[in-house]
C-alpha cells in the first residue's frame, strides 16, 4: 500500500548515511510529513528545519507531489528560491531521491552564499530606504545567484522557469505602496521586498457601506478586513512592466481573504496560495502561529473573484490602458472578444457601446468609487497594488451584479442579496458542476441546519419520485441498482474490513480508491464502503462501511462472513433510462452522505487551506457532487433566523415572527433571483396603478415535503393537481396557519415502486415532519381567481413570493450549534420594526393570533419605503428636527470614509484609528530619506501642531463644556522646564524613526478630534523632542474617585508619564512610568497598578503580555482604567499635611532608576517577560 511504501522508504532514508548534511529525519506531526535538520557545510553550528508535505499518499511512490518549506526563522532568501526550484522538479520522487536533491542544492547554495559580501544582503531587519539602492540589491542578489550550475536542474528547470529575480522592476515598490496607503488602504508586505514578495493590501469592511443584511447573507463583520494578497515569486513588477509583459500569469499571483488584522501572518498566506494548486499544508505546529489576528479566513467568493484576478485581470487592465476605457467597457470588451480577433482592433470604430462610464449609487463611499486608472496621467506612475484592490473593491461591493462564473453585468430591476449566475447554459453548468460558485464547504460551515433542509427536500423529492429537474451533465458514477442482475456475489467479514469476491475474474475491474455498494438483503439495508487494497486477491480490504442510517445497527457480517451482492459506482448517471430509475440513485447517494454536523466538524477540524470535502474519504464522489448540484441549484437565500419551539408568550428575538410557537424558522433573505425580479415588477406595477398603503398581504400555504425541492427553486405553482381544485386553477393559500398545515403532510405520496425506504433522509439532524410557508402576494384579490373566507386562489404566479419557511422537527436539534443568523438592524423601534398588514387580510400564526412580521425580511430599500410612509402618515408634520429625530438618526450605522480621517498631514496615515495599528515594518517600507528634502511629510505634520500651538503653550484640541463633576484640566500648562527632554537614544536608527514618528502623528489626530475630557489623555507636541520619548498626562478624573479627590486637595490637574520606545517597537512594549505626582505604595494601602518605583505593574506592558497589534490609544486607556481601578485597592496620592492644615505630596519625583529597578521586580514577581535590551531604554 502507498502510506506502507511511504513509511518504508523514509525509515530506509533516515537509516542511510548517504545526506551527510541532513540529520533527523523523521516522520511529521500529521503523518504525512517528513521533517529534517540541515547543518551548514561551512559552519556545523548553524543549523536550519525543513518540512515537506505530501499531498496525497495514495499517489504515492509515482504521482504524488511534494511541498517543501522551512520552520526556520533565519533561512537566507536563496534558500527559498531553491526550494521552489526543487518542489517543481521532483514531482513523483521517492523520499530518497527527493532527500539526495534537496541536499545537494542546499549545499550548493549555502557555500555560494557564505562568499558573498555580507553587506549585500538583503534579508536583514533594517531595509534601505534609497530606491537606487533597493535596485541596487536586486542587482547583487542577482549576481549572487549566477553561482548556480546551470546544468544542475537542467530540464526541470527550463520547464519550470529560472528562480532568477527580474531586476530593476522593484524600484517603484515604495510610491505604490505609498500611492495605495494615500488611497486609504492599509499596506503590508511579508517577505524580502527585494525578492520574493506578498504584499497585502486591506480594506476595513466597516468603509464599504455594505448593508446589513448584505453582510449577514454574505457571513461577513464590520470588523473584519478584506485583505487582497499578491505573490511576486521572482520580485515586485510594477503596472507598466504588466502591461508590456506577454506571460504575466508567472508574474504575480493574487487571493482575496478575511482577516482580523489589515495582513495575515506568513503561513496563513502560504496556505492561502496552496489552495489553488494539488499541493496541501501539513497539519504541523505552523498552524498555530495562524491563530488570533493573523488568521485568514475564507470568502464566500474565494473561487470566484480568484479566477476573476488571476485569469482576467491583468488583461482587462491591459485593455482599458490601450483603448482608455472604463472598467465596466474593457470588462464588455474581453466577454464580448473571447477567442476573437477583435480583441487587437480598436473599438471605437465600431464598438461605440465599449465608451461606457462606470455606474455607482450616491451611498456608496469614494472609497469604493475611487478609480486610480483616470486619476493618473503617466501609465507608469500607476500603481499596480492599488489598481488590483480597487477592482477587487468593485467585485466584491456589487458582486450581486456580476454573474459568478463568466463575470458579465447581469441586468436586473431587483435588490439582490446572494450572488448568482446568468441564464447562459454553459454559466450554470459551471456553477454547479464544477462548484465555480460559493463554496459548498463555506456554506457548510456558516449554515449547517440549511444544508440540512435542503438535502431532506431533496431527498423527499426523490423518494417521492417527483423530482423533475435532475442532476445530468455531472458525470456521477453510481451503482447500477436499476438492474440487479448486474450485482455481483461475495462474502462480506465487517470485523476485519474484507470482502471476498466469488468472481475471480472481476479483478481488473476492482482497483483502489474505487467505491463499491454492499447490499445487506438479509438485513433490509445496503452500505457504502472504499477499497483500500487489492493486493490479496479475491480478498479485498474495504473502508468502515458507511450505512444509509445515523446509528450503525449490529448486522450479520460483524463477526462472521455473510454472503452478499455488491455492485461497482461505475455506471454513469446519464446512461440511466428513466426518471424512475435516476431518482432511485439519487436516494441511495443521498443515503451514503454522512449528516452535516459532522460534516462541519471534519471542515473544522482541517487548516483552512485544507478545508475541501473531497479530501475526507467518507463518502463517494458521486455523493459529494450531488450534494453540490443540491447546493448550487437552491438560488434562494435561505437564513435560520433561529428556533420558536422554546419562545414563550410574547417573547420574540430580532428577525422571528411572532405567534409561530413551536416551530423552526427559515428565512428566504432573497427568492430565485428570476423569480425575485419580477415579483418587484409586479409589486411596482401594482403599486403605480393602485393608491394603496399595502401593496402586499401575507398568505400561509401548505404542501408536501417532496414539493418543497421545486418550491424553493421555481416558486409556488399549480402544474399538478394533489388535493383537488374545488375554487379553480391556481395556487391555494390561506389566512389561517392551521388550515395550511392541513395540506402539509404526506398525502398523496406513492414513491417509486419497490424503493425500500421512507421519505425522510435517514441522517437529517432535523428530522423534518412538515414546512409551510408564509408568502408574500400582490394585493390585488380582486384579480385573484377566488379570494373569500380567508382562501386566496392566484394564478399569477409572479405576484408570490415565498418570504419564510416554518418547520416542524420531529425531534429537536439537539447539541446543534444552529448559529441564527445576526439581526439586521433597523432604525425604527416598536411598531414600526414590523410590516404592517392590510387590516382586511391579516394573516394569523399557530396560535390562531395575529402574526408580526418584522421589517428585516425586507430589502433596505423596501425597509426604508415603508418606514417613511408608516412615519408619514403616523407622525405630524413639524418643522427642522426635533430630538426624537435626532435619537433615531443617532440609531444608524456610521459608514467610515477616507474624508472622515483629518486632511493635515501626510495621506497616509493610518485611516482605522480604532483598529489595528500598522506595524512598524510595514511603515518603514513606504518611507525613504532621498524623498521630501531634509523633513519627511510625517516631520513636517508633527511641525504643523507644534506650529499650530498657541504661544502659552497651548495646543490645538477639540473642546466642550467642562464637566463639574471631574477634575479640572487645562492643556498646555505643563513647562518644558519642569521635565527633562531627552536627545534621541544610541539605537535610533532612519526606519524605527519614521515608524515612531506616524505613531505619534496618529496619536496627535486622535486627540485632536476628541474632546479632551472624554479622552482622558494630553500629548503636549510641544515637549517631544524626539519621537522615542512622549510626556503624557492622565486627567480628568471623577472626582467619585480617591484619586480624584487627593488631585483636588493637592490642586494638581494630572498625572504625568512618560514613554520610552524600545529600538523594536513594536515588537516590544514601550516603557511607561509615572513622572509625578508619588503615589502611595502598595503596602501602605495604595494601589493603582503603580510600582514603589513608578513604574506600571501591568502584564500588557511586558515582553509575555503585548502584542504588536496594540496602539497607543489604546495603551493609554489600558493604563487610565488601571488607575481608576478600585480592585484591590484604589490609587492614592502619598499625601503629607502641613501644620496649617493644608495638603501636598511628599517625595517629588520618581527617577528613571527606581522606575527601572522597580519594573523588573514586578515582572520577575509575577513571571512576566523582561523585554529584550530593555535597559537601553534607561538612556
Amino acid at each position: 500500500m502507498p502510506r506502507k511504501q511511504f513509511i518504508l522508504d523514509l525509515e530506509k532514508a533516515s537509516a542511510s548515511d548517504a545526506f551527510p548534511h541532513i540529520q533527523n529525519i523523521r516522520q511529521g506531526d500529521d503523518n504525512e510529513s517528513i521533517c529534517f535538520s540541515f547543518f551548514h557545510p561551512e559552519d556545523p553550528q548553524i543549523a536550519y528545519e525543513f518540512q515537506v508535505a505530501v499531498s496525497d499518499l495514495t499517489e504515492y511512490p509515482r504521482t504524488h507531489q511534494y511541498l517543501i518549506f522551512s520552520t526556520s526563522t533565519t533561512v537566507p532568501p536563496a534558500v527559498i528560491s531553491v526550494l521552489e526550484v526543487v518542489q517543481a522538479a521532483a514531482d513523483g520522487y521517492p523520499v530518497s531521491d527527493l532527500l539526495n536533491t534537496l541536499h545537494d542544492a542546499l549545499e550548493k547554495t549555502l557555500i555560494a552564499g557564505s562568499h558573498e559580501d555580507p553587506s549585500q544582503d538583503p534579508s536583514g531587519a533594517d531595509y534601505t530606504d534609497d530606491d537606487d539602492a533597493m535596485s541596487a540589491d536586486s542587482e547583487a542578489e542577482s549576481e549572487n545567484e549566477a553561482h548556480w550550475d546551470d546544468g544542475f536542474f537542467d530540464e526541470d528547470q527550463q520547464f519550470f522557469g529560472s528562480v532568477q529575480k527580474i531586476i530593476g522592476k522593484s524600484s517603484s515598490l515604495r510610491p505604490d505602496l505609498r500611492a495605495t496607503k494615500a488611497a486609504g488602504f492599509k499596506v503590508g508586505y511579508l517577505g524580502d521586498p527585494n525578492g520574493s514578495l506578498i504584499l497585502s493590501i486591506s480594506c476595513h469592511i466597516s468603509k464599504l457601506g455594505i448593508s446589513e443584511e448584505a453582510m449577514q447573507a454574505w457571513d461577513v463583520k464590520s470588523s473584519q478586513y478584506l485583505v487582497l494578497l499578491l505573490r511576486f515569486p521572482n520580485g515586485y513588477v510594477n503596472a507598466n512592466y504588466l502591461l508590456e509583459a506577454s506571460n504575466d500569469a508567472s508574474l504575480v499571483q493574487m487571493h482575496v481573504g478575511l482577516c482580523a488584522s489589515y495582513k495575515p501572518s506568513m503561513t496563513e498566506a502560504l496556505q492561502a496560495f496552496a489552495r489553488t494548486s494539488t499541493t496541501k499544508f501539513p497539519t504541523s505546529e505552523l498552524s498555530s502561529e495562524s491563530d488570533g489576528l493573523g488568521k485568514l479566513l475564507p470568502l464566500f467568493l474565494e473561487i470566484p473573484l480568484g479566477s476573476l484576478l488571476n485569469e482576467r485581470f491583468i488583461t482587462i487592465l491591459k485593455l482599458r490602458h490601450r483603448y482608455s476605457l472604463s472598467w465596466s467597457g474593457a470588462e464588455s470588451l474581453f466577454n464580448d472578444s473571447q477567442g476573437l480577433i477583435a480583441v487587437d482592433q480598436n473599438p471605437q470604430e465600431n464598438h461605440a457601446l465599449y465608451r461606457c462610464k462606470d455606474e455607482w449609487s450616491e451611498t456608496v463611499p469614494h472609497l469604493v468609487q475611487d478609480d486610480h486608472f483616470i486619476s493618473v496621467n503617466d501609465p507608469e506612475s500607476l500603481s499596480f497594488p492599488l489598481l488590483a484592490m480597487q477592482f477587487t473593491l468593485r467585485h466584491f461591493v456589487k458582486c450581486t451584479e456580476f454573474c459568478l462564473v463568466c463575470h458579465c453585468k447581469i441586468d436586473t430591476n431587483f435588490e439582490a442579496l446572494k450572488p448568482y449566475v446568468c441564464s447562459k447554459p454553459l454559466c450554470l453548468y459551471q456553477y454547479m458542476a464544477l462548484g465555480m460558485g460559493p463554496s459548498l464547504e463555506w456554506e457548510i460551515t456558516r449554515q449547517p441546519l440549511v444544508i440540512d433542509l435542503l438535502i431532506s427536500f431533496a431527498y423527499a423529492s426523490a423518494t417521492a419520485g417527483s423530482m423533475e429537474v435532475l442532476p445530468v451533465g455531472l458525470r456521477m458514477m453510481v451503482p447500477p441498482i436499476h438492474k440487479p442482475g448486474s450485482l455481483l456475489s461475495g462474502s462480506l467479514h465487517r470485523s476485519n474490513k474484507q470482502l471476498t469476491v466469488d468472481d475471480h475474474d472481476q479483478k481488473l475491474s476492482i482497483k483502489e480508491g474505487d467505491w463499491i455498494l454492499i447490499d445487506l438483503s438479509s438485513a433490509g439495508q445496503y452500505c457504502y464502503c472504499r477499497v483500500e487494497s487489492t493486493d490479496r486477491w479475491p480478498v479485498v480490504d474495504i473502508s468502515e462501511p458507511v450505512t444509509q442510517h445515523t446509528s450503525d445497527p449490529s448486522t450479520p457480517g460483524d463477526y462472521e462472513s455473510v454472503l452478499v451482492k455488491f455492485a461497482l459506482l461505475d455506471t454513469n448517471f446519464d446512461d440511466i433510462e428513466t426518471a424512475d430509475q435516476k431518482q432511485t440513485a439519487i436516494v441511495a447517494l443521498l443515503q451514503s452522505l454522512p449528516d452535516v454536523l459532522s460534516m462541519k466538524s471534519w471542515l473544522e477540524s482541517v487548516p483552512p487551506g485544507s478545508r475541501s470535502l473531497a479530501a475526507w474519504k467518507t463518502m463517494p464522489p458521486a455523493a459529494l457532487d450531488l450534494l453540490r448540484w443540491i447546493v448550487a441549484s437552491n438560488r434562494s437565500c435561505i437564513m435560520l433566523d433561529g428556533d420558536n419551539r422554546e419562545q414563550g408568550e410574547g417573547m420574540s428575538r430580532h428577525n422571528l415572527v411572532t405567534g409561530m410557537n413551536g416551530y423552526l424558522q427559515f428565512r428566504f433573505a432573497q427568492g430565485s433571483p428570476d423569480k425575485e425580479e419580477k415579483f418587484v415588477s409586479a409589486v411596482s406595477d401594482n403599486s403605480s396603478k393602485n393608491s394603496t398603503k399595502h401593496p402586499t398581504i401575507f398568505a400561509w400555504h401548505g404542501s408536501s415535503l417532496s414539493n418543497w425541492h421545486s418550491i424553493i427553486r421555481e416558486g409556488l405553482h399549480f402544474k399538478k393537481t394533489t388535493n383537488g381544485r374545488a375554487h379553480g386553477h391556481g395556487v391555494y393559500m390561506a389566512q389561517q396557519f392551521h388550515y395550511s398545515l392541513g395540506y402539509s403532510g404526506q398525502h398523496g405520496f406513492s414513491g417509486i415502486p419497490g424503493m425500500r425506504t421512507c421519505s425522510k433522509w435517514p441522517k437529517s439532524i432535523l428530522n423534518v415532519n412538515v414546512a409551510v410557508s408564509l408568502n408574500e402576494v400582490v394585493n390585488r384579490p380582486k384579480d385573484f381567481v377566488y379570494s373569500s373566507g380567508g382562501i386566496y386562489v392566484v394564478n399569477r404566479i409572479e405576484w408570490i413570493q415565498t418570504r419564510y419557511l416554518f418547520v416542524d422537527c420531529q425531534k429537536p436539534a439537539e447539541n446543534v450549534n444552529a448559529q441564527p443568523t445576526t439581526p439586521v438592524e433597523v432604525t425604527a423601534q416598536g411598531d414600526e420594526a414590523y410590516y404592517v398588514q392590510d387590516p382586511n387580510h391579516t394573516a394569523m400564526g399557530s396560535d390562531s393570533k395575529l402574526i408580526r412580521i418584522p421589517m428585516s425580511v425586507f430589502s433596505r430599500r423596501r425597509r426604508n419605503l415603508a418606514l417613511e410612509s408608516h412615519q408619514h402618515k403616523e407622525q405630524p408634520k413639524t418643522k427642522g428636527k426635533g430630538k426624537k429625530g435626532k435619537k433615531a438618526n443617532s440609531r444608524k450605522r456610521k459608514i467610515e470614509t477616507p474624508e472622515d480621517i483629518p486632511s493635515d498631514g501626510p495621506e497616509y496615515d493610518d485611516d482605522d484609528v480604532a483598529s489595528v495599528a500598522t506595524l512598524a515594518e510595514d511603515l518603514a517600507v513606504l518611507f525613504s530619506d532621498a524623498e521630501g528634502g531634509s523633513d519627511s511629510e510625517t516631520e513636517q505634520a508633527i511641525k504643523k501642531f507644534k506650529a499650530s500651538s498657541s504661544p502659552t503653550g497651548k495646543a490645538k484640541v477639540k473642546t466642550k463644556a467642562k464637566n463639574k463633576d471631574v477634575t479640572p484640566f487645562e492643556p498646555g500648562t505643563l513647562t518644558e522646564s519642569s521635565i527633562t527632554l531627552l536627545e534621541p537614544p544610541a539605537y535610533a536608527s532612519t526606519s524605527a524613526t519614521k515608524a515612531l514618528q506616524q505613531r505619534l502623528l496618529q496619536t496627535l489626530k486622535v486627540q485632536e478630534q476628541a474632546p479632551p475630557d472624554e479622552l482622558g489623555w494630553y500629548i503636549d507636541p510641544q515637549l517631544i523632542n524626539n519621537p522615542y520619548q512622549w510626556i503624557v498626562e492622565l486627567h480628568s478624573f471623577e472626582l467619585s474617585l480617591p484619586l480624584g479627590q487627593d488631585l483636588q486637595k493637592a490642586g494638581l490637574q494630572s498625572v504625568i508619564l512618560e514613554m520610552r520606545f524600545p529600538q523594536d517597537f513594536p515588537m516590544s512594549p514601550p516603557f511607561v512610568r509615572v513622572i509625578r505626582p508619588r503615589l502611595l505604595e502598595f503596602n501602605a494601602g495604595g494601589g493603582g497598578h503603580v510600582t514603589m518605583g513608578g513604574a506600571l505593574c501591568m502584564e500588557l506592558l511586558t515582553g509575555s503580555g503585548w502584542l504588536p497589534t496594540f496602539s497607543i490609544e489604546n495603551v493609554l486607556l489600558s493604563i487610565r482604567l488601571a488607575l481608576c481601578s478600585m480592585d484591590p485597592k484604589p490609587a492614592r496620592l502619598a499625601m503629607s499635611r502641613s501644620w496649617l492644615g493644608s495638603s501636598s505630596v511628599r517625595g517629588g519625583d520618581y527617577s528613571v532608576q527606581e522606575a527601572v529597578a522597580a519594573y523588573i521586580r514586578a515582572c520577575r514577581a509575577h513571571g512576566w517577560e523582561v523585554p529584550k535590551d530593555f535597559e537601553a531604554m534607561a538612556w
